[in-house]
C-alpha cells in the first residue's frame, strides 16, 4: 500500500512538473520566440551575419531600394538615393533600429510564430513604401554639411513622403560608415525625424498662439504687449531680436515676436498652455507603423514665472519630437484632426497576397475654428514675413524657429504645409547649427517641396 501511495506521488509530481514545464515554455516561446528567431546565427535567416531573407522594397513610384540576390541583400544602384532611405530602409546588419529591414523585418521574412520563417518559395514578403526617392535625394541635398531631418507628410492620406536624416551612410559601400562616424554631427545610424528632441524656438508659437485664440476667442486679436527688444517679468529680462513697440497677435506672430508670446502666455496661464500642450500630444509617445518615436516635452508646473515666459516662445525646457509636430502641423493643415502617418503602404507575399495593408485614424488636436485661425496666422506669416514668392508657385504657410542651443549654437527650424490642392504636404525641417530658420530650414523645406511637385507631377 504504502509503495503504491509513493508511486502516485512520484507520478503526480512528474505530471505536475511537466505541466510546469509546459506552461513555462509556451510563455517563454510567447515572449521570446521572435528574438530567438532574428538571432544572427540562425541560418534560415542570415548569411554571414546579415538578414537576406527578405522581400523587395520599393518606394512610392515602384523604385527598387532593396532586394535579394544570390543570398545578398542589394540597394539602389544610385549612392545619393541609397543615403537619402536609408533610415526608411534601414540596413541588412541592424544597426538602424528604426528601418523597415530591423523595425519591421517580421513583414518582409514572412515570419510569425506558427510557421516560423516558410513562406511559399522561401524568398520573404515585398513591401511598398509611401516615401518618394527624388524628394528624398532633393532633401539630403538641401541638408548638405548640416546635421539634420526633414519630414514630409500628404496630410490628405497620412502617406510619408520624405523621412531624411543627416548625417547619413552609403548602405552599400560600408566604408562610408566609418567616414561619416569620424565626424561631429552623431551617429549616422539615428533616424532623427523619430527618434531625436529638439528645443522648438518659435515654431512652438503655434502652440501657444493656438491656446491664446482658443481660451480668449476674438479677444485675442485684441490684447496688445509693448516690446522694446523683449520684455521684463518680474525684473528681470526676456529679450527679443526685434523693436516692436505695442504688438498683437497677427504681427507678433508673422515677426515672432518674443515679448508678445511669453506675456500672453503668462496671461492664459500654466493650466491652459499645459492642456494645449496635452493636446498637440507632447508629454506622449507617437508611432509610426508601430515604431516607437522620442518622447516630446512640455512641463512648467514648477517654473518661475521667467521661466514659464521662455516656455512660451519654445525654449526653457521645451522639446520637440519632429514627428509628432508633423503631426500637428497636418492636424492645422486639415481642419483640427490629422490622419495617421505610416510610410509602409502595403507588404504582399510572393504569389501577391496582401499580408498588410496600411490602415488610417483619425486623431484631433484643435476645434475647426482654432486650426483655421492658426493656419491663417501662418500663411500670413509667409506673405507677411517670408515672402510668398520664396517658394515659387507653391502656396506655402508657414512658422519658422531658431533655437538657442548652446553658446553661439542656434538650430534653425520651419515647419508648414502647402494649400495647393494638387500638393497636400505638410512639413517638418531641423537644421543643427543652422542659424535662424529663415536663412537655413526655409531654403531646404523649399528645395524639398520643389521636388515633391516635380515627383507628384509625373
Amino acid at each position: 500500500m504504502n509503495k503504491m501511495t509513493l508511486r502516485k506521488a512520484v507520478l503526480y509530481g512528474v505530471g505536475v512538473a511537466f505541466i510546469l514545464g509546459l506552461v513555462l515554455f509556451v510563455y517563454r516561446y510567447l515572449n521570446h520566440a521572435e528574438s530567438w528567431a532574428f538571432f544572427q546565427t540562425n541560418r534560415h535567416a542570415y548569411t554571414n551575419g546579415e538578414l537576406t531573407e527578405m522581400g523587395t522594397i520599393k518606394d512610392r513610384t515602384g523604385d527598387v531600394l532593396a532586394y535579394t540576390k544570390d543570398g545578398k541583400r542589394c540597394y539602389h544602384e544610385d549612392a545619393l538615393v541609397r543615403m537619402a532611405t536609408v533610415h526608411a530602409v534601414g540596413d541588412s546588419k541592424g544597426y538602424i533600429s528604426t528601418g523597415a529591414q530591423n523595425a519591421l523585418k517580421d513583414w518582409l521574412t514572412g515570419y510569425n510564430k506558427l510557421n516560423g520563417f516558410y513562406t511559399y518559395d522561401g524568398s520573404g514578403n515585398d513591401m511598398q513604401l509611401t516615401i518618394d526617392a527624388d524628394t528624398s535625394v532633393a532633401a539630403v541635398k538641401a541638408l548638405g554639411k548640416f546635421a539634420g531631418c526633414v519630414g514630409v507628410c500628404n496630410y490628405k492620406t497620412g502617406e510619408m513622403i520624405c523621412m531624411v536624416s543627416t548625417p547619413t551612410f552609403d548602405v552599400g559601400d560600408m566604408d562610408s560608415v566609418k567616414k561619416a562616424e569620424s565626424g561631429e554631427l552623431g551617429s549616422v545610424y539615428v533616424n532623427r525625424f523619430l527618434s531625436s528632441l529638439y528645443t522648438p524656438g518659435s515654431t512652438f508659437k503655434i502652440v501657444t498662439a493656438s491656446a491664446v485664440i482658443d481660451t480668449l476667442g476674438e479677444k485675442a486679436y485684441d490684447e496688445s504687449y509693448f516690446c522694446r527688444y523683449g520684455t521684463m517679468i518680474e525684473d528681470e529680462t526676456l529679450s527679443c531680436v526685434g523693436r516692436h513697440g505695442d504688438v498683437q497677435l497677427k504681427r507678433a506672430f508673422s515677426h515672432s515676436c518674443n515679448a508678445y508670446f511669453s506675456q500672453t502666455a503668462l496671461s492664459i496661464g500654466k493650466n491652459n498652455m499645459s492642456r494645449f500642450a496635452d493636446a498637440f500630444g507632447f508629454n506622449k509617445t507617437f508611432y509610426l507603423d508601430g515604431i516607437a518615436c522620442a518622447t516630446s516635452s512640455y512641463q512648467v508646473s514648477e517654473a518661475r514665472n521667467i521661466d514659464f515666459g521662455w516656455s512660451g516662445i519654445g525654449q526653457y525646457t521645451d522639446q520637440i519630437n519632429p514627428f509628432q509636430y508633423l503631426c500637428d502641423i497636418c492636424a492645422i493643415a486639415r481642419d483640427g484632426s490629422y490622419v495617421q502617418p505610416y510610410f509602409v503602404s502595403r507588404v504582399t507575399d510572393s504569389n501577391g497576397y496582401p499580408v498588410h495593408t496600411a490602415k488610417t485614424s483619425e486623431k484631433r488636436v484643435l476645434t475647426k475654428e482654432t486650426a483655421k485661425r492658426v493656419a491663417e496666422l501662418m500663411d500670413y506669416a509667409v506673405s507677411d514675413n517670408y515672402g510668398k514668392s520664396t517658394f515659387g508657385t507653391l502656396d506655402v504657410c508657414g512658422k519658422t524657429g531658431t533655437a538657442e542651443v548652446g553658446e553661439g549654437v542656434e538650430n534653425s527650424l520651419f515647419v508648414g504645409f502647402c494649400k495647393d490642392e494638387d500638393l497636400p504636404l505638410a512639413f517638418v525641417v531641423v537644421v543643427e547649427g543652422g542659424g535662424s530658420g529663415r536663412s537655413s530650414a526655409l531654403t531646404v523645406a523649399n528645395k524639398t517641396l520643389q521636388a515633391a511637385k516635380k515627383s507628384f507631377a509625373r
